[in-house]
């Protein structure tokens, strides 16, 4: 199958998982699935990691990201609960055919499809990160009866509206995230105290997906769909907690105060702890959603 020239994407992650130098990161590839997802999807192999028992946990990863981005609260969560980590569609190591549209309604009809796959009805736990956070409330408002919780670790785009980036602007903007030096600077923006906390580890597996076959287009096209914005629209009556760090650059104080001041959103600071609360602070962080998961209510935790 490795030689399988329908399967790009799959070939290419086989090529480079070996080169993984993070421990945990080549731990978690080794619990990756490949599913073949409906005919809609061009019968095309969509990685996901599944490992654990219980009661399933969706996390759903942030902007130009992918399943690795969980590789350290992983460990924690999977002791407790079935973990489903997929590669949303048109990022990380998913694949990227010709003549489709990467954009949300796209994402979220690949996620739906995925749990139909996985016959997933029921008592679903979701966990967003940044993009993934706007990402979970869409998803929740497209299957609301599915979701049981919701916990969103540094949402992004939650406030404001899409904007759109035509042509040439979108390749322009996809041509600039793939330059190295971008890449190594925004991946040291993410942590609390990057010169302490990113070495070469981190900075792999912020690039690793990178070479995956279309990558730059999906980008494009999802520039030029505006991404999402304006998602706190689709907050429901699903018992959601939030988490952020003090030391978040990338959402920045104004927009954390939004989301403090959203009391829906049952907003927690964590001090020492930039964007990525699953990587700054993956023990806390997995006990806060553990307890917030198996409590009855958020009046219990």
């Amino acid at each position: 199958m490795s030689n399988n020239l329908n399967f790009p994407n799959l070939n290419y992650f086989r090529k480079v998982k070996d080169s993984i130098i993070d421990p945990l990161g080549r731990e978690i590839s080794d619990e990756i699935n490949w599913l073949t997802l409906n005919k809609s999807w061009g019968s095309a192999k969509f990685p996901v990691v599944i490992s654990g028992e219980g009661e399933p946990v969706l996390l759903l990863h942030g902007f130009d990201s992918c399943f690795l981005e969980f590789r350290r609260i992983h460990p924690i969560l999977k002791k407790h609960f079935k973990i489903i980590i997929p590669d949303l569609f048109g990022f990380g190591f998913t694949p990227r055919n010709k003549g489709y549209e990467y954009n949300p309604e796209n994402i979220i009809s690949n996620l739906v499809d995925l749990l139909k796959e996985l016959d997933l009805k029921e008592n679903i736990k979701l966990v967003g990160a940044s993009m993934g956070g706007s990402v979970a409330l869409l998803l929740s408002n497209k299957i609301p009866n599915q979701i049981e919780k919701i916990s969103l670790l540094s949402p992004a785009g939650l406030f404001g509206n899409p904007k759109s980036l035509l042509f040439p602007l979108n390749q322009i903007g996809a041509i600039f995230l793939g330059s190295s030096m971008v890449r190594k600077n925004l991946c040291r923006q993410a942590f609390a105290f990057p010169d302490k906390s990113v070495g070469l580890k981190e900075e792999q597996i912020a690039s690793i997906h990178i070479g995956c076959p279309r990558w730059r287009d999906s980008l494009a096209s999802f520039a030029k769909s505006g991404g999402f914005g304006g998602n706190i629209k689709y907050m429901s009556e699903i018992p959601t907690k939030t988490i952020c760090g003090e030391n978040d650059r990338i959402l920045g104080l104004k927009e954390l105060q939004k989301l403090k001041d959203k009391e829906q959103l049952n907003y927690l600071n964590l001090k020492n702890c930039g964007h990525l609360p699953h990587l700054d602070l993956p023990e806390m962080t997995g006990k806060i959603l553990i307890d917030f998961f198996k409590s009855k209510s958020i009046n219990d935790y």
